[in-house]
């Protein structure tokens, strides 16, 4: 009988119902490395798709910029907004419908709010870790983090057998998703996420830093910064009561990765807090109506336990103590 990976694999090489990257969005990720794309190319793309275009529209009239003119074009979305917030908000919307998500829209959404957390939490873990490549673009790290999971959701969607079993198997150990997927599976859904990522032609730095973002130590040599700031990012965002996904208990923090970006505790609590307010504001964005009266945001304001009481903390079965 073929494993969970050799289906997987002969599912995308048969050109099943799994996945596949729209033209915009890989016209927008072309984009991301290039420093003279222009408003107006962005622009053209986005367009191409009347409901991203939608979408985004949607986000700059929303109640988050309430109180200026209504805009309708999306060149003018771009100039109230940013280029690279336009742009990260259409390859969200992308995202959100290329790969459904079983359940309610509510699961939907929480889904993606959490991926829009750790996408930014990674990006500022980028701005205040040392040892950055010297060609490392925000960008991309930026699209890492919001792919992280992608495996997990097509787990969900198109092997609901093998979704189930995996929970069931969590819960009856009380252990982290992505252990029992291995034990069951012996792959978890960031090796899945990194196949369908290669299918869909991503550079190998996100390929790598999806693959390993729970087992830190399958990162190559080449990008164990890239894959250690998307480990980082997913811990810091799902234990500090930003966006939890709810993957079981909790993932163990692996401490050669918190050593590759020489952060100390005072940093990560910065982080988070920044993360705080990034991802509540993009969430609130996205996810809200034109002019409602409040946007709800995701960021919860209970159990706000501190960064670096996370990163110094002992006694927890789970968890390891990165030496700071």
């Amino acid at each position: 009988m073929p494993t969970l990976t050799e289906r997987f694999v002969a599912d995308i090489e048969g050109l099943s119902d799994l996945p596949s990257l729209s033209p915009v969005l890989a016209h927008l990720i072309a984009t991301l490395d290039r420093e003279d794309a222009s408003v107006a190319e962005v622009a053209a793309i986005i367009r191409q798709d009347p409901v991203i275009a939608a979408r985004v529209l949607r986000a700059a009239n929303s109640a988050a910029y309430i109180g200026r003119s209504s805009v309708s074009s999306i060149r003018d979305a771009l100039l109230r907004l940013s280029l690279a917030r336009i742009r990260r908000l259409a390859l969200v919307a992308s995202l959100y419908d290329a790969v459904p998500v079983r359940g309610t829209q509510a699961s939907r959404a929480i889904f993606w709010q959490h991926s829009l957390a750790v996408a930014h939490c990674s990006e500022i873990i980028a701005r205040h870790a040392i040892g950055a490549p010297a060609d490392l673009n925000p960008e991309s790290v930026f699209l890492s983090g919001l792919l992280h999971d992608l495996g997990l959701l097509v787990l969900e969607s198109h092997y609901p057998r093998e979704a189930s079993a995996v929970k069931r198997h969590a819960e009856a150990k009380g252990m982290p998703i992505c252990l029992a997927e291995f034990e069951i599976f012996q792959t978890d859904h960031g090796e899945l996420g990194a196949l369908l990522a290669t299918h869909w032609m991503m550079p190998e730095s996100i390929t790598a830093a999806i693959r390993a973002h729970h087992r830190f130590d399958l990162a190559p040599v080449a990008y164990q910064w890239n894959a250690a700031v998307i480990h980082l990012a997913d811990n810091l965002v799902s234990q500090e009561a930003i966006d939890d996904l709810g993957e079981g208990s909790p993932v163990r923090l692996d401490n050669a990765a918190v050593e590759v970006l020489g952060l100390s505790p005072a940093a990560a609590l910065q982080i988070t807090e920044e993360t705080r307010s990034d991802a509540g504001e993009s969430a609130a964005v996205l996810f809200a109506s034109p002019h409602s009266g409040s946007a709800k945001s995701s960021v919860s304001n209970e159990s706000r336990a501190t960064s670096s009481s996370m990163l110094g903390r002992s006694g927890a079965q789970t968890r390891s103590t990165p030496r700071l």
